[in-house]
């Protein structure tokens, strides 16, 4: 059996580095293609300066410019806003139906617990800590 998990140890020390690797050279490429993007980004906001300080005077060409990417970055903003409320809506609906199912449990569990004073006090007080801790979760959020 030692045999077995000495051969095991190694054939996942063998993957976890082999899939190390592999994760440090997805990040650098992942990162120059980044960079290199970023560079195309900046490229055609210049670009687009040029094209339309030609039809308008170079001040009101590089505001055109700075404008639209003003009216990007506050899209980009609302689009942020509207998926966190959107993961909020969610985590209450879960939240919601979790004390649903815990009240659900209790009640099923109350008949057991009144038989037994000690154990109901215990129950109780198991409860009001973790209502206790949960709302002081829910704060921090």
């Amino acid at each position: 059996m030692l045999r077995l998990a000495s051969i095991l140890a190694s054939i996942l020390s063998v993957d976890l580095g082999a899939a190390l690797r592999r994760a440090r050279r997805s990040a650098l490429f992942w990162a120059l293609a980044g960079l290199f993007a970023l560079a195309a980004y900046a490229a055609a906001l210049v670009a687009a300066g040029l094209a339309l300080a030609a039809h308008y005077p170079p001040a009101t060409a590089a505001l055109m410019v700075s404008l639209s990417q003003v009216g990007l970055a506050a899209l980009a903003l609302l689009g942020l806003a509207i998926s966190n409320a959107m993961e909020r809506r969610r985590q209450e609906k879960r939240d919601s139906q979790r004390n649903l199912a815990t009240t659900a449990v209790l009640a099923a569990a109350l008949p057991m617990l009144q038989s037994r004073k000690g154990l109901a006090f215990a129950a109780l007080a198991g409860l009001a800590v973790i209502l206790a801790t949960r709302r002081g979760d829910s704060d921090a959020d």
